[in-house]
Order: structure tokens, then C-alpha cells, then sequence
């Protein structure tokens, strides 16, 4: 996600798209056309999704639900004989619930190293691997790959436009196979980045020197200069994503024989169905790099999913940078602070192409995704399938790519992942032994963390880990483990339940309580307030009226939560 979109984020709120069901029986389509003909009283589209023909994506003709009664219809779905679980899907805002960090005394260091427009390609060391991997001139730097890029779409910018597969593309918006990024503001929403899509591109494919005349004067340099690029319109802007055309172009790149998918957007709001396409996608082989968030205190879906490549930001001093989203669910660091991008713009109907500098992590995915080109260019993707099998190969490039990470003076464990990417390390590295032990099956290669998508407290343990962390004493170098009995207690008042009850009642409504704190600023603010009250000395009088002071906050988070939820939650929080 790319720091211009931090304005008016208050603004958005989320737009219905649709459901989501799982059955307990395969191959029951017909029944859930029946069910949701019975729920909704009228012929939805049914749509079966992923491979255990379980999972189906229900779209409504031109029916528009506000949030309160799409969750009181997912509560009415999942009633139903059959059903196992009932989601809505909404296009949900990417809140700015963070403050940017003060920036300190190296800024003018920062300013003055990364004027080279080439910096964060020579920090993480692709040049290097360039000489030593791929010295025939005929086969340039991730030649014979083809990456995938959910986003705004593409602009005819000098810097990408011959290195982009249009004939594969797509446009998930207006379902054609048109994915030119309008550059407009869409009516429907308040912030809009226009030319993202353009910008990440170029981080990735940009042949090396600059390929039109500039403003600013300057070039930009993709890691994987031989890759190609298809361009698969997701979003009018970053910080309105809709669930429902991440998940169909991750799913489409998996049918079309793309190889790399670059995510550089990214919600607050979790989802089976998008949780249903990645596995799709990597069962086919698909690499999948993801932003961890800019100006997010969480690292936000899909980057959090362990199946996909979550990347967060370093800058030119080999520091994070301060606007990076971190946390246990982070693989790796690359470039993010004032990478240079090539930008295009519509002034007065006419296009203007540049090269800028700017930050967000939007930069760091597609730097690594580029990085994943250059591995399975180097080792001949064809290959690497033929050796361990296509579904083998993200967990097998996702392991090598963490050995070969670097710590920086910075480091800390379970915030910034293995540390800053190698590119000729990923490259040097072995390939595993076919026959070794390391060599995992891929349903448990990385089931290393708790899992943090279905509502219970692991899922508000991840959305408030920061506060949680912060809330404990510090010690050098060493991350303490999160202390969760504040947590616990809170959520335990908040849904007027005991903490004994407290999971089973998550099991009941915690999905949507967590939809509804990541999709609204202000309930996430007042919530953070109750949980990163500083921890105080029994023995002090000032421990009273701190927990009055949390016990205000919780009231006020049930104040607004009452204004918009359904029945079902409501119920729980009187």
C-alpha cells in the first residue's frame, strides 16, 4: 500500500458484494441454490469456488444489502441444514487506524542515499545476482516468467508497457478483458490512486535505463527486467478492495499459467473466500508476495495468511521505515522508503508520465515478487515442477528465501521476518534434496503461526499485537511473548459474557465484531485505548482509574458497535 492514501480514510465504508457459504457435503450446488433462494426469496448466482467443491460464492442480481442485514443473513445461512459457515463479502476501506512514527535525525542521510535511483536494488543485491546468474544477454534477468498484478490496471508508460502480456489481462471491474487503468476517480469512492498499478509494475519488470524522456530526469530499474507482466484490474484505488476480484483474479492467474502474483493492497477484513483462492492458486504453483500494510498497525490480509509472502519496508540506511506495518506475520524486509516508480497521470485529459519517489510496502512486494521471477527463471520453472511437483514450489522458494535474508542493526524477532531479502543468496542457495526431510508436505510447510481468521482470539490477539506487545516490559532484543489476559478480560466485558464463555461466544459472532473494529477508525482507536493501558503497581491508587478508564473506552466501542450490527451481535453486547 502506497502512503498517498492516508486522507479522508474515515470516509469509505464498506459496499456489499455478495456471500460467501461452505457446505458439509461436496457437490451440492443445486442445495445452496436452493437455500439461498429459501434465505434471500429470490434466484442468486451460485457459484462454486476452490477445489474441495465445498465452497461457493453467491452473487445477488442487483440486490444491495447494508452491512447489519448482510451479517443478519449470514447468521440466517449458517442456520440453514447443511451449511457450515456463511460470510458476507463486502468491498471494505483499508482504515489508516496508526501514526506515522517521528522521523529522527537520519532523515537528511535517508534524503541523500537515496537520490540513486537504483539504491534498493544494489541493497538487496540483485545486480550481483544479475552478473552471476544470468550473463547471457538473450536471456535477460527473469526471462520465460510471467507475473500477475491485482491492482488499479495498467497505463501505456514507457518504463512497462513492453514488458506487459495485455492479451492475458483482465478487468475484474467492468468484466472485460480490458485492464487499462482509467485514471478517473470512480463516484463511489473519496480516495482514489489512480496510476498504482503502473507503479508497482515498474518495481518489477522497468528494463534497466531510462526509457523515455522525464520531468524529474531520472530512471527506474525493475528487479526482473526479462519477466513479463500481466495486469489484472482489481481496484479503482488501494483502500477500497473488494474481496470478491482479489480472489477471482488469484484464481484466474492460477488458470492462465501466470507464475508470480504482486498483492500491493491489502484489507483489515479477512475471508474464507479469499483464503479459498489462494490455496487454489498455490496448489497450481503460484508464488503469492504481499504488502504487509503502510500506516497500518497490523499486517493486513492477504499479507497475514501464511501461504503468502508477506513483505515489509526497509529504507536506504538499512533501517525499517517507520510508515511499515510489522508483526509475527512478516517473512521478509525489502525497499520501501522513497523508492523511485514510474508514475502516470491524467491532467486535463492528457497523460503524463514520470519518475517519482515515494514509500509504501507497495514498493516492497513487488521487489520480491521480481526476486521469485528471478529464482524460477534462473532454475527453469518447468523444471522445478518436473522435480518436486507444482505445489511443492512457493514453499519451497518461501524457505529458501528466508534462509537467505540478512539482519540489520535493527532487527528484532517476530516484527520485521528473516530480515532484509539477498537476491544472489536466493539465487546461490541449493535446492532442496528431493529426498530430504526438509523437503515438507505443503498442507503444513508453514502452519507456524496460530491461525488468525476466524474470529476468535487469536484474530483480535493479531489486530491489536502492537498494543499487546507495547503493554509488556521491555527486554533487550528478546520479544517478550504477548500477554492476552487483557485482552481476554476486555472482549469477555465487551460481549457481557465470561472469560470461560468468552471463546465460545467468539466462535458465535467474532468474525463479525472483528469486520466491524477493522472496517471503523474510531472503534478500533477506542478499543486500542482500552488495551495498551499501561500496565501499573497493584500497591499505586492510580490503578482504579485506570481500569475506569478502559471500562470507558469499552463503552464507548459498544456505544458505536450497537448503531450498525446485526441482531445476532447485538444481542451479545446488551
Amino acid at each position: 500500500m502506497h502512503s498517498d492514501r492516508l486522507n479522508n480514510t474515515n470516509n469509505l465504508s464498506p459496499k456489499f458484494e455478495g456471500f460467501f457459504i461452505e457446505m458439509v457435503m461436496p457437490g451440492q450446488k443445486q442445495k445452496v441454490q436452493e437455500i439461498v433462494t429459501k434465505v434471500f426469496g429470490f434466484d442468486c448466482q451460485v457459484k462454486s469456488v476452490g477445489d474441495n467443491r465445498t465452497e461457493f460464492q453467491v452473487t445477488l442480481n442487483k440486490k444491495v444489502y447494508s452491512v447489519k442485514d448482510a451479517w443478519d443473513k449470514s447468521y440466517n445461512l449458517r442456520s440453514q441444514p447443511g451449511v457450515v459457515d456463511a460470510q458476507p463479502l463486502f468491498a471494505v476501506p483499508l482504515a489508516d487506524n496508526s501514526q506515522s512514527e517521528p522521523i529522527g535525525d537520519t532523515q537528511g542521510q535517508i534524503e541523500e542515499q537515496s537520490s540513486d535511483v537504483e539504491w534498493g536494488l544494489k541493497q538487496v543485491r540483485v545486480f550481483e545476482a544479475w552478473s552471476r546468474f544470468f550473463p547471457d544477454p538473450k536471456r535477460p534477468p527473469g526471462h520465460d516468467i510471467i507475473i500477475g498484478l491485482p491492482d488499479t490496471g495498467y497505463s501505456e508508460h514507457p518504463e512497462i508497457i513492453r514488458n506487459l502480456l495485455l492479451a492475458k489481462g483482465y478487468d475484474f471491474l467492468k468484466k472485460d478483458k480490458d485492464p487499462k487503468d482509467e485514471l478517473e476517480r470512480s463516484p463511489g469512492e473519496v480516495i482514489n490512486n489512480p496510476g498504482h498499478g503502473t507503479s508497482t509494475a515498474s518495481i518489477a519488470i522497468s528494463p534497466r535505463g531510462r526509457q523515455g524522456d522525464y520531468l524529474s530526469g531520472k530512471a527506474v530499474t525493475g528487479v526482473a527486467p526479462g519477466a513479463k507482466v500481466v495486469p489484472l484490474r482489481v481496484s479503482y484505488s488501494v483502500v477500497l478492495l473488494s474481496v470478491q476480484n482479489l480472489a477471482e483474479a488469484i484464481e484466474y492467474a492460477a488458470d492462465n499459467n501466470i507464475h508470480v502474483l504482486s498483492i500491493s493492497l491489502g484489507t483489515g477484513f479477512f475471508n474464507q473466500r479469499l483464503r479459498s483462492a489462494i490455496i487454489y492458486a498455490q496448489k497450481r504453483g503460484v508464488i503469492i508476495v504481499a504488502a504487509s500494510g503502510t500506516f497500518v498497525p497490523y499486517v493486513v490480509w492477504p499479507a497475514a495468511y501464511d501461504e503468502v509472502i508477506a513483505v515489509t519496508g526497509s529504507n536506504v540506511l538499512r533501517q525499517i521505515w517507520s510508515g511499515a506495518s510489522r508483526g509475527p506475520q512478516v517473512d521478509v524486509t525489502a525497499p520501501a522508503e522513497k523508492v523511485w516508480y514510474a508514475k502516470v497521470e491524467k491532467i486535463d485529459n492528457e497523460l503524463r508520465y514520470n519518475i517519482l519517489q515515494g514509500s509504501g510496502t507497495s514498493f516492497s512486494a513487488p521487489l520480491v515478487a521480481g526476486v521469485a521471477a528471478l529464482w524460477l527463471s534462473y532454475h527453469g520453472r518447468e523444471q522445478l515442477i518436473k522435480r518436486y511437483g507444482a505445489e511443492k514450489i512457493p514453499f519451497i522458494f518461501n524457505q529458501i528465501l528466508r534462509d537467505s535474508c540478512e539482519k540489520f542493526p535493527t532487527w528484532k524477532p517476530n516484527k520485521f521476518g528473516a530480515g532484509i531479502v539477498n537476491a544472489e543468496k536466493v539465487l546461490a542457495a541449493p535446492l532442496p534434496d528431493n529426498l530430504s526431510r526438509t523437503n515438507f508436505a505443503p498442507a503444513i510447510a508453514l502452519q507456524q503461526h496460530p491461525a488468525i481468521d476466524n474470529g476468535r482470539l487469536e484474530t483480535f490477539a493479531h489486530l491489536f499485537e502492537k498494543q499487546l506487545s507495547d503493554s509488556q516490559p521491555k527486554a533487550n532484543f528478546i520479544a517478550p511473548a504477548k500477554d492476552n489476559t487483557k485482552l481476554q478480560a476486555s472482549l469477555a466485558e465487551l460481549l457481557q459474557t465470561t472469560e470461560t464463555q468468552l471463546p465460545q461466544r467468539l466462535k458465535e459472532v467474532g468474525q463479525e465484531l472483528a469486520f466491524h473494529i477493522t472496517t471503523n477508525p474510531k472503534l478500533y482507536q477506542q478499543l486500542a485505548k482500552a488495551l495498551s493501558t499501561e500496565k501499573s503497581d497493584p500497591n499505586q491508587l492510580k490503578t482504579r482509574s485506570l481500569t475506569e478508564s478502559s471500562s470507558n473506552n469499552l463503552d464507548s466501542v459498544r456505544e458505536i458497535l450497537l448503531q450498525n450490527v446485526s441482531e445476532v451481535l447485538k444481542t451479545k453486547l446488551r
